[in-house]
């Protein structure tokens, strides 16, 4: 199916008065760590949460969709696009400032509240060389804290589950919501957020620990990153899901799929469970490679494979 027609959306009249920079019909390939996007019909650079709510507003008046965009890793947008508002989160969504434990603990102890658009390896490096341990799992995964509070981003070190204390949000109604960690249903690369919000921020507690052991733990797990993924080509993160008792790049590897291609997108030699921009892939191709390598392991092993790339936008 192709890209529909457009709605009766003016949306540069819409937005006139939507504090942000806008553009219109921007193919966003150059935003996703694959290189791969069709053109979103408004792309809104959103600084301060007072510009948000009004952009949600008009958003939700017109049911214009509203789709945020962080870092754009571990998601394929689809050739025809995207439908509606595209937000990029900037401004006060990229900062962070520490506070005392919010548990009334000693001094080594500390909440860090972050903006979901602050980039994560970098929050990690900077923390860590200011005494604060806890996210050395993160230093390497590309994104936006944003995107690895939906994805429970995590390594061999850990994941998000063991920092998260609160998500802020803004919700459907328009209301800013902060709801406990325990509420928001973190599990193996997945959440379960309220419909429809937007997240905001995340308070994260960690531990005052030694600047250069956490620096240390952070260079010896991404040097591990650097030896085992094809982390030098544009890529998604990891395509699917790790299976029970298993490994889906194992499972691939086993079906002899490495070095597979479908056009310009490949199934890396280095890591059977990514795939890699070899040149002008397209969304279609890389789908298709995603199915073919399902329908390989489904007829092998009777597993099927779930996808952990999230998926977006129309078909070209």
């Amino acid at each position: 199916m192709g890209r529909q027609p457009l709605p009766p959306w003016d949306l540069a009249t819409l937005l006139r008065d939507v504090p942000g920079r806008k553009t219109f019909g921007q193919p966003l390939a150059s935003l996703t760590s694959i290189r791969i996007g069709g053109p979103a019909d408004a792309l809104v650079r959103v600084e301060t949460l007072a510009a948000l709510r009004c952009l949600h507003a008009v958003a939700h008046e017109h049911a214009i969709p509203l789709f945020v965009l962080g870092g754009g890793s571990n998601l394929l947008i689809r050739d025809g696009g995207i439908r509606g508002i595209v937000v990029r989160l900037h401004g006060t969504f990229r900062t962070y400032d520490i506070a005392p434990s919010a548990a009334g603990s000693a001094a080594d102890e500390a909440d860090v509240h972050v903006g979901v658009g602050y980039p994560l390896s970098r929050l990690a490096l900077q923390l860590g060389r200011q005494g604060w341990s806890g996210l050395e799992f993160a230093y390497g995964i590309p994104g936006t804290l944003g995107g690895a509070m939906v994805m429970n981003a995590g390594t061999h070190l850990g994941d998000m589950r063991q920092v998260l204390v609160s998500a802020r949000m803004l919700l459907r109604t328009g209301h800013v919501q902060e709801l406990p960690a325990s509420a928001v249903g973190l599990r193996y690369r997945s959440s379960s957020y309220p419909a429809g919000a937007v997240l905001l921020g995340a308070a994260l507690r960690l531990q005052r620990g030694e600047p250069g052991h956490s620096e240390a733990m952070m260079q010896e797990s991404y040097g591990r990153r650097q030896r085992t993924q094809p982390l030098s080509q544009p890529n998604t993160g990891s395509v699917f899901k790790n299976p029970p008792g298993t490994s889906a790049g194992h499972l691939i590897e086993s079906r002899d799929l490495k070095g597979m291609r479908v056009g310009g997108a490949m199934i890396s030699p280095i890591h059977a469970n990514f795939i890699v921009n070899v040149g002008q892939a397209t969304a279609a191709d890389v789908a298709t490679l995603m199915a073919r390598v399902q329908e390989s392991v489904q007829r092998a092993y009777h597993i099927a494979l779930e996808p952990e790339v999230h998926v977006v936008g129309e078909e070209g």
